[in-house]
């Protein structure tokens, strides 16, 4: 049987859920708490039938909480989740409610439950809506925040269940081992000593790693694994030698491509390259030197022709300011490695900060892969399902939505240049927007995003960078009769887009995307804003020759049709692309395969010693 397709096995336990659910809510709220203490007695040896007892338990107390009555689909992720699955579940089905039912079944065992979110606001905003359901059976619910001193944190964990944002439980882990480093342990296997059934040591934020419940869980096992968790030393202070990174930046501008260095995934020099390059460095740089100075000169080659200002970064406040590949959110508090943030400010023309030294380091994978069971849940993971499968052991099984999509999926539209393309989009907002209809434009970049903002003749709200309880409450109104709204594509996940009668009778939230993304589950996860709950809506995908994806993995076929008369293209070409977009995912998927082998021999080395 395949593993993406929903278990029978597991469907028909959904009566047995039902029966227990309708048991309880005979019950009065003393005797659901009560159920709940023996339940925890229990969750040592459980019966065979602990989990559907549990789960129709805390399904009780949301709907007594929230007036919420879940679905069968919810309901039946949660089974799956408990059993420590992943759970593809349809955006809009409700998947909030759902992270609730594994996590109180987790919690019951008194092992600690981490569920992990995307970003700051979900985190606090799912919290909330746990807590009080989880009050009424006399569990905790614990919030860890950015920055909050090591107390608050020791009582975050000390909870049943602890939300969070994902990077921060791998952080606390981080700093854990930096305080076991300081006390002089050496124990290369650290996440042993924390899983040990000891107490919490005071001087460990953690105590283990036993459950983790994991939103959006393609994103941070998938998009994110080759991006490493890291805490350094000495970033955003002055640095001492800024005149390297400047002369840098210099010659690296008068290096001829092909001639001087090559461009693939990174600028490397040529042997012709090499000695140019050490035919200009100044005498005065030479002793300022860190490193080989062709190193200095390869990050400034990769800072002028690999990164793009409103793209891979902005400049705020005279700093550089990365920008996330996968989301579109700005990361203040990430820095690129080896000299390349430096050389980022050298060609931005800001101020040029200290280099970071990494003190201590994960993967992402290799944290989660610390976990004894480890369950997520997302709109897209079929597409991953064997890589996910090969990476974690986790078995990946579509959940049906509760009521049937409805969505119209039109062609791809396909233009000759980025300009033909927005003026397409541009007319095709106003045609909607004089019928009422939202329209959702989501974009790779911030600089695709500022373009279409300049070409469109309607009213528009745009969002490309900001994050948390404003980005979530922009793309809330999304839905609203007429509301145009430009988006990074992944801005507001998590964020649900209310649709009224008026706009559904024009037609439902529209979603249009300027551009194919490196990845389909990116794209899927763009078109799955609208259409939600068998509502009506629909999605198309606007794409041109100079788009990211063809310039940097097929510019032959670009310039092949580059000299077309035409502004707009036979629809035929956008296979295409998908053909292109297919190409790439197979290398990121042997990178990170070659990532979690080098993972696997570090481990092995580090048991070794």
């Amino acid at each position: 049987m395949n593993s993406w397709l929903p278990q029978p096995r597991t469907a028909k336990l959904l009566p047995a859920l039902n029966r227990y659910l309708a048991l309880y809510r005979a019950e009065s709220d003393t005797r659901l708490a009560e159920i709940a203490t023996a339940l925890r007695a229990e969750a040592h040896k459980p019966a065979p039938d602990f989990h559907l007892r549990a789960l129709s338990l805390i399904a009780d107390a949301i709907r007594r909480t929230h007036a919420l009555e879940a679905y069968p689909c919810q309901l039946l992720a949660g089974l799956h989740l408990a059993e420590g699955r992943l759970s593809e579940m349809a955006t809009g089905e409700g998947k909030t409610l759902v992270a609730l039912l594994p996590a109180f079944v987790f919690a019951l065992s008194g092992k600690g439950a981490h569920v992990a979110t995307v970003n700051a606001y979900l985190a606090e905003r799912d919290a909330a809506f746990a807590r009080p359901c989880f009050d009424r059976l006399g569990l905790t619910v614990g919030l860890l925040r950015d920055r909050d001193q090591p107390a608050h944190k020791h009582r975050a964990y000390a909870a049943d269940v602890t939300y969070g944002v994902g990077t921060e439980f791998g952080f606390d882990y981080l700093r854990d081992q930096l305080a076991l480093r300081a006390a002089g342990r050496t124990e290369p296997r650290f996440h042993e000593i924390l899983l040990r059934r000891e107490p919490a040591r005071p001087r460990f934020i953690q105590r283990g790693h036993a459950f983790a419940v994991v939103d959006e869980a393609d994103s941070v096992l998938i998009d994110e694994a080759r991006s490493p968790l890291i805490i350094s030393t000495g970033a955003k202070q002055p640095n001492a030698t800024p005149d390297v990174y400047h002369h840098a930046a210099d010659i690296a501008a008068q290096l001829e491509p092909g001639t001087h260095f090559t461009r693939e995934q990174r600028c490397r020099l040529t042997t012709e390259g090499h000695h140019r390059a050490h035919e200009l460095l100044a005498g005065e740089i030479l002793a300022q030197l860190r490193r080989l100075w062709t190193d200095y000169v390869e990050n400034a080659l990769h800072a002028l022709h690999g990164l793009r200002l409103d793209v891979h970064y902005i400049v705020r406040d005279d700093e550089v300011v990365i920008v996330d590949e996968f989301t579109g959110r700005l990361c203040p508090d990430r820095t690129w490695r080896g000299g390349l943030h430096q050389a980022v400010e050298a060609q931005a023309g800001a101020a040029i900060t200290e280099e970071s030294a990494s003190e201590a380091t994960i993967t992402r994978p290799a944290y989660f892969r610390l976990y004894a069971k480890v369950c997520g849940m997302t709109g897209t993971a079929k597409e991953a399902a064997t890589e996910i499968r090969a990476s974690y052991g986790l078995e990946t099984v579509i959940v049906p939505p509760n009521r049937p999509c409805i969505r119209a999926l039109h062609p791809d539209r396909v233009f000759r240049t980025r300009a033909a393309k927005l003026a397409a989009v541009a007319s095709d907002v106003a045609a909607r927007y004089a019928k009422g209809q939202p329209v959702l434009i989501g974009s790779r970049t911030i600089e695709n995003s500022e373009a279409i903002a300049a070409v469109l003749t309607v009213p528009f709200v745009l969002l490309n960078g900001k994050q948390d309880a404003d980005e979530a409450a922009i793309i809330a109104g999304a839905g609203r009769p007429g509301t145009v709204t430009i988006a990074t594509n992944m801005a507001g996940r998590g964020a649900h887009i209310p649709v009224p009668a008026e706009s559904q009778r024009a037609g439902g939230l529209h979603v249009i995307g300027l551009e194919r993304h490196d990845s389909a589950r990116i794209d899927r996860q763009l078109i799955g804003r609208c259409a939600r709950q068998g509502e009506p809506g629909s999605a198309q995908f606007f794409v041109s020759l100079d788009d990211d994806l063809i310039a940097a993995h097929a510019p032959d076929f670009a310039k092949g049709l580059a000299q077309h008369a035409a502004d707009e293209l036979p629809g035929t070409l956008a296979s295409h692309f998908l053909r292109v977009q297919r190409r790439v995912e197979r290398t990121d998927r042997e990178a990170r395969r070659r990532l979690k082998q080098f993972d696997e021999w570090l481990n092995e080395l580090k048991g070794a010693l």
